[in-house]
């Protein structure tokens, strides 16, 4: 008997409970959605779309008959969920419109439902991320991909920073949903993996030199195509210098103008680093195309990269205030962004300079031609060497010659006389 009672209280207490909350459920409704990126603009979350998870103003306002109930923002999965007192017809309103536009508005609900979503339209960008083996521009179904990202950012129309990245799959191609403001595309730096961007071919190419490009429909569109194309590096920078005024000797404290003309004999723009070395002179000053690395007089780096083909004159005023200066020597640092020199014989130029003290005097070069002596038939003169005779000592007796001279005509005047005797 006791045990019942206890059962009966336990219901009376447990009835109230359960009765209150099935009243509390009752008098609330549930209103909850999806916020997605509708890429092709029919309204519906498809396979391939992506959510608009939570994030700053991603939400949705519920505005009452007279009073605004509140705002409910988005989870991780892009959706919302808003509970509300049960009564008036709400109207439920995207605040989410300055990054994106969409076809839906606002929703009414009085009840509770599932489907209010918000199809969210941006800008979509595509394209190809390889490596252009055969430079025709076309991604080929044997052309590698690389694992580099794809990275876009910049500010939003809201005025917050937007970051987002894709990798191209195994076909190349890549996809990435932008909010709308402006976005710059960067093309990952794959110099470690012996890769540059290659010359742009197309509009839609990627800048090779800063390895950017701004994005943005065209007007009334929404998709941005942009290709990331590389090719294989080969970085070489070729170095040649000259001395202005040129002369055989400069005098202590003179300056001069020292010439460093590079060229670009690769395949990729590079901004090399020039480098003085052995360098015992005073630099006065330099052209605008270059940078001097802060606390030396000797290291310059170009400001801007040079294109394959092109070449761009350095110029260097020094002052020469050291007699043991006795050559210009240059040259083109290795490993341009990363990417080695595929020949390092000619990044080197050396001058000789003589440097000498004031009031000394130097012997000038002649730069007249000599002139050929006009051909005679004189036997030349013998010149004097070593005896008093006039002829040249060749350390032989003279008389040995004489005496065979003579034997000789003795023989030629008996050949004469046996000739004449003959005839007779």
């Amino acid at each position: 008997m006791k045990k019942f009672c206890a059962v009966a209280m336990t219901a009376a207490l447990v009835l109230p409970v359960v009765a209150t909350s099935a009243a509390a459920q009752d008098e609330t409704i549930t209103v909850e959605g999806l916020f997605f990126l509708d890429r092709n603009g029919d309204n519906v979350f498809n396979e391939g779309e992506n959510v608009r998870a939570n994030g700053k103003g991603v939400a949705v306002r519920v505005q009452g008959s007279t009073e605004l109930v509140g705002t409910f923002p988005t989870g991780p999965d892009g959706r919302y969920k808003a509970v509300l007192p049960k009564g008036p017809k709400y109207t439920i309103t995207n605040i989410d419109m300055t990054d994106y536009t969409t076809t839906k508005v606002g929703h009414g609900a009085s009840e509770s439902t599932s489907g209010v979503d918000f199809p969210l339209r941006g800008e979509f960008l595509s394209g190809f991320s390889f490596v252009d083996t055969n430079g025709d521009g076309v991604k080929q179904a044997d052309e590698k991909v690389h694992s580099g990202k794809v990275k876009v950012t910049g500010q939003v129309q809201t005025g917050a920073q937007f970051s987002g990245e894709a990798q191209a799959g195994p076909d190349g191609a890549y996809r990435l949903d932008l909010p709308l403001g402006a976005l710059t595309l960067t093309a990952p730096n794959l110099a470690k993996d012996g890769l540059a961007l290659a010359k742009p071919r197309q509009d839609q190419d990627v800048d090779w030199v800063t390895g950017t490009r701004a994005l943005g429909a065209a007007a009334g569109q929404r998709d941005i195509r942009v290709d990331v194309r590389y090719v294989e590096a080969k970085a070489d920078i070729a170095l040649e210098s000259a001395i202005s005024p040129v002369k055989d000797s400069y005098t202590l404290g003179e300056q001069v103008d020292v010439k460093l003309t590079v060229s670009n004999k690769g395949n990729v723009p590079v901004a090399p680093t020039l480098v003085l070395g052995s360098f015992a002179a005073k630099l006065v000053s330099h052209s605008d195309n270059v940078t001097v690395q802060p606390g030396t007089e000797d290291v310059f780096t170009v400001k801007e990269k040079i294109l394959p083909g092109q070449q761009l004159d350095v110029v260097l005023k020094i002052e020469l205030d050291d007699l043991e200066y006795r050559e210009v020597h240059a040259m083109a640092r290795f490993g341009f962004d990363g990417l080695p020199d595929t020949n390092r014989k000619n990044n080197v130029a050396v001058l000789p300079i003589k440097v000498v003290a004031k009031g000394t005097t130097v012997p000038t070069t002649s730069t007249t031609s000599a002139t050929a002596a006009p051909t005679t038939t004189t036997t030349p003169a013998v010149a004097k060497a070593g005896n008093q005779s006039g002829l040249a000592s060749t350390g032989a007796s003279v008389f040995g010659f004489l005496g065979l001279g003579s034997l000789l005509l003795a023989a030629g005047a008996a050949a004469f006389f046996m000739a004449r005797r003959r005839r007779s």
